[in-house]
């Protein structure tokens, strides 16, 4: 193994090393840095100027629920989670929007906009603060479950603190680092944080069975996370010679892959492989991926890249959303003004898959919220909601009802098929919703 070179150091002694005016990136969901969040509170009031870039935290740390840090340190994040919606009114916690695909040159662009004094040397991170595998005897760790925007920031930055824990599965692609330009480790010993969606419910599964009609065998598919997909999964088991090309590997691509219906023998780009740029889901999916050289992580830059994923033919891009209206614009990451997760990768795959040989973007959603007293398909999105999929980008959309094929259709026809997988219950409403302001006549 290469000489080590980084030194082992305390919690408290990395906070330490956050001082005013800093640009610090951490790293996210799965892979998070959890010893960072879990005392950056106490350093805050003795810096000022910080700004903190990361995405999607599990949990609500202290430092989302002060009162107010904002002449101290201001967290700019790409993608929101249940666990700091409630920070959304506190001054020093930020929604910043953005493609996946851009989630890395935003940060940078913001970074250079912001600090004080400017390098020549292209390092515009000053720290760079995420999680790692224990080392190879290669001399590298693996970023483990991350590559979004870790595997290329973590070259950009001044300083490299990793929280070292031997719980963090050894992944290939971008996500292995050398051991000798690691500055300070932290010992991290507490298993990666994961995620568990409840089994499907039978308007899911019905769902995910329309889903798997317009998937066909030799397909490169995406999956987004949550009990749609999971029911798509099951509903595919039984295809064969599909591939992945996914922004994140989720519980769903690993049953997949052992029931047989992966294995990317039928790929254009990476054949064989599983391509994704992060993975989030349960412990047993972290021990599949843990030196599975079928498996590469790469940054979204490449992966979520709309020229990139157009390349892969048949590719299908399945995700889900809050809601759409009757001319095809999609929200998924707000409930009106109030943001609740963020555009991810929704918008790129979706569009994407569209411009290769053969693909197809698709949303799959349940036709009602709120135990069924609220419909998913609205005459118009609710005031303040964003559009993370612009009517012009739209392709398929399915319910538990059917399918409804949007791409090339005007605005009549548009409502008229999705009046058709709305409930039944609301689709005289919206029929009359449609004629009032001149969708239908």
């Amino acid at each position: 193994m290469a000489n080590q070179k980084f030194k082992t150091i305390s919690p408290k002694e990395a906070i330490e090393l956050v001082c005013s005016d800093m640009a610090v990136v951490v790293s996210h969901a799965s892979g998070e840095a959890r010893h960072f969040y879990e005392h950056i509170h106490e350093r805050a009031k003795s810096v000022s100027g910080v700004n903190v870039y990361g995405a999607n935290p599990s949990r609500p740390y202290q430092c989302f629920s002060e009162l107010d840090l904002s002449a101290h340190i201001n967290f700019d994040l790409t993608f929101l989670n249940k666990s700091i919606r409630q920070s959304r009114n506190i001054p020093h916690v930020h929604y910043t929007p953005g493609h996946m695909s851009q989630w890395a040159r935003h940060i940078i662009k913001s970074a250079n906009r912001k600090k004080k004094d400017l390098t020549t040397d292209g390092k515009v991170i000053d720290i760079f603060w995420g999680s790692c595998s224990a080392p190879d005897e290669n001399g590298h760790v693996s970023l483990g479950l991350n590559a979004v925007y870790e595997s290329e920031l973590i070259h950009r930055a001044k300083i490299v603190i990793l929280e070292m824990n031997p719980h963090m599965p050894f992944t290939y692609g971008a996500t292995l680092f050398p051991v000798d330009r690691i500055d300070f480790v932290i010992d991290q010993a507490e298993p990666p944080p994961t995620h568990h969606s409840a089994a499907p419910s039978n308007e899911e599964i019905r769902i995910g069975n329309f889903v798997a009609e317009l998937v066909v065998n030799g397909s490169t598919i995406q999956l987004g996370i949550g009990g749609i997909p999971n029911a798509v999964g099951q509903s595919m088991a039984g295809h064969r010679h599909l591939g992945v090309h996914t922004e994140m590997i989720n519980d769903a691509i690993m049953s997949l892959r052992k029931s047989g219906a992966i294995d990317g023998s039928a790929k254009t780009l990476w054949k064989d492989k599983i391509i994704a740029a992060f993975a989030y889901g349960s412990s047993e999916l972290y021990q599949f991926l843990h030196k599975n050289p079928e498996i590469e992580l790469h940054p979204a830059s490449l992966i979520n890249g709309r020229s990139m994923i157009a390349q892969n033919h048949k590719m299908t891009s399945i995700n889900t959303a809050v809601e759409i209206d009757l001319t095809g614009q999609v929200c998924s990451e707000s409930i009106g003004h109030n943001e609740i997760s963020g555009t991810g990768g929704a918008s790129d795959t979706h569009v994407g898959a569209q411009f290769s040989p053969g693909g197809r973007g698709i949303i799959a959603l349940r036709s009602t919220a709120k135990d069924g007293i609220m419909s998913k398909i609205v005459c118009g999105l609710s005031p303040g909601a964003k559009v993370s999929i612009h009517r012009n980008d739209v392709d398929t959309i399915v319910t538990e009802y059917g399918i409804a094929e949007l791409s090339g259709k005007n605005a009549s026809e548009r409502a008229r098929s999705l009046i058709a997988i709305a409930h039944p219950k609301f689709r005289d409403e919206l029929t009359y919703a449609a004629k009032k302001v001149g969708y239908l006549f």
